[in-house]
């Protein structure tokens, strides 16, 4: 699967990401927020993400820069059973922030995941001191459902409903 939008292309992260996925993951900036993935803990993650695509048909996603096709971060879909219930997420390289494209992407990310899912709602689990992905899931209409703790973080989980998304997708 690849998803276009006018800045980006997202395809499904492979194998072949480890050395951007790093990079990205190793970033203080990004960890500050994020798990430190060193390059095992990366490879482990991306074959992660195989199976998951095999059993969901999503996953996580590189994102691309659809002009030169270099990595700028990555994005997707995550079904957690633990709370079962799918997330969108983004992450992108500093040197990317404050140009509209964690936006980008996470909106291609929800109309696909609403179009092609029979979901109620997409979740969006984000650290309540990221200020910069709070502004962005608002950007994309999700709001506060509740506290919750993932993996020993505290979280604040956004959501955006159905409804919500087919009312902003008709306007």
């Amino acid at each position: 699967m690849v998803i276009e939008t006018a800045r980006l292309v997202l395809r499904p992260l492979q194998v072949e990401d480890v050395d951007d996925l790093v990079a990205l993951q190793t970033n203080p900036e990004v960890t500050r927020f994020l798990s430190f993935l060193d390059r095992e803990q990366a490879l482990v993650r991306l074959e992660e993400e195989q199976r998951d695509w095999v059993k969901f048909g999503y996953g996580l996603m590189a994102i691309l820069d659809r002009e030169g096709g270099g990595f700028i971060g990555r994005t997707g879909l995550k079904y957690w059973a633990e709370f079962d219930e799918t997330e969108v997420g983004w992450a992108l390289d500093p040197r990317y922030w404050g140009r509209g494209l964690a936006t980008e992407a996470g909106r291609a990310c929800a109309d696909w995941g609403f179009r092609n899912l029979k979901v109620p709602y997409l979740t969006s689990m984000i650290r309540p001191d990221n200020d910069r992905s709070v502004a962005v899931a608002r950007r994309l209409g999700f709001s506060p459902l509740r506290p919750d703790v993932f993996r020993g973080d505290e979280v604040i989980v956004h959501a955006l409903t159905r409804g919500a998304w087919e009312a902003s997708a008709q306007s």
